[in-house]
């Protein structure tokens, strides 16, 4: 058989399993309301939190960069790319997380691939929660250290398996606010164990910052804890696009040396960068003060309103377990009929029989649309157990 022949063979038997992902097109800007393959709907999948990735404060920021220096930023930045834009972002984020130093990636995925594989390797031991996104699962891999899977928030068997260890340098990661649970992890309580055994905590806060804590700065600021990497992006809760790594002077310079994400790719844009330092300004201050307490009770009133409904309160991350793919997925094209869009979430995203719908809220959704896409949920779901 050719590779051809071979990839259509093994779609088959995605689409029979019925885990095939097919493309959507959104025409419009991102928000409550979508044109999705041409059709309008009501948008409960995206993870623009705050609403601000159509704010058009942000493009013009990113127009204002674009009049100044151009689109695309050359080179690496450890060549020609290195941009002033980045270099104030990167002192703006330093400053907001209260950590000495930040640096930039071009995306969640390269940050945590980047660090993990630059700060661990042969050797070493990364602990790692059985839940964590598939971006520090394959930056554990690449990393070459040896990986202990630690069951979900499970305290007690992270303790032990620490304990056990006699490697040089000890790695605890674990994502704050799990992206497709909805649940936080014990930051406290990390930090702590990481604490009496000499470990250090990476934290990816990707689905929290600019969500949860003071000035949005994530769930370890909310319980006072500072980790030795956080981790944050810029294409969820701020609208934009890329990510960062906030730590020490000695530890951001050594990424600089050894993340290869960062070495050996083009910089981001410049006008992203500006748009994202715009964005910043807005998610730290009373704006972003209001647009957190409005999306939180969006959150609160779609839990009441859907008896099924997972994660924690405060989490605009609400998960619907369903089990079954074929279930799942039947559920999504109800909706979708309906003109409400919900992803299904099947494996390998999540475990074999948690196939699920992610619903994900937004502060830019009304009282009203919140109400209108939780009753029609709840349709949809008695309908299909009829």
């Amino acid at each position: 058989m050719s590779l051809d022949d071979e990839a259509r063979a093994e779609l088959r038997e995605l689409e029979a399993a019925h885990r095939l992902r097919t493309m959507r097109v959104v025409d419009g800007p991102q928000g409550p309301h979508l044109t999705l393959d041409g059709a309008p709907v009501l948008n409960l999948a995206s993870n623009d939190y705050l609403g601000l990735a159509a704010d058009r404060r942000l493009a013009r920021a990113a127009a204002a960069s674009l009049d100044e220096v151009g689109l695309g930023a050359g080179a690496s930045r450890l060549i020609v790319g290195n941009h002033r834009a980045h270099l104030a972002l990167e002192a703006a984020l330093a400053d907001w997380t209260r950590c000495p130093a930040a640096r930039l990636f071009n995306s969640g995925y390269a940050a945590n691939t980047g660090v993990l594989s630059a700060l661990a390797g042969p050797g070493d031991a990364i602990f790692s929660d059985e839940l964590n996104h598939a971006s520090l699962i394959d930056g554990c891999r690449l990393s070459r250290a040896d990986v202990t899977i630690f069951p979900h928030r499970d305290l007690p068997a992270l303790e032990a398996a620490l304990a056990r260890s006699t490697h040089r340098r000890r790695l605890v990661v674990s994502e704050s606010l799990f992206s497709m649970d909805g649940d936080l992890a014990d930051v406290t309580g990390l930090a702590a164990l990481c604490a009496r055994h000499g470990a250090a905590l990476v934290l990816d806060e990707a689905h929290a910052m600019g969500v949860l804590g003071p000035e949005g700065r994530g769930l370890a600021a909310a319980q006072g804890v500072v980790p030795d990497i956080l981790i944050g992006t810029f294409g969820k809760a701020l609208g934009t696009y890329g990510a960062f790594a906030a730590t020490t002077r000695a530890i951001a310079d050594l990424l600089w040396n050894r993340a290869r994400p960062l070495v050996f790719s083009t910089a981001l844009p410049p006008a992203l960068a500006a748009a994202t330092l715009a964005s910043l300004e807005i998610v730290r201050g009373a704006e972003g003060d209001a647009r957190r307490r409005t999306l939180s009770a969006r959150a609160r009133r779609f839990r009441a309103a859907v008896p099924s409904a997972g994660g924690a309160a405060e989490s605009p991350i609400v998960p619907i377990l369903i089990g079954d793919d074929r279930r799942t997925m039947a559920l999504t094209a109800q909706l979708l009929e309906e003109r409400v869009f919900v992803q299904g979430i099947r494996p390998p995203t999540v475990p074999p029989g948690t196939a699920r719908l992610r619903v994900g809220l937004s502060a830019s959704l009304s009282d009203s649309e919140v109400e209108r896409a939780a009753r029609t949920l709840v349709n949809a779901m008695r309908q299909e157990a009829a």
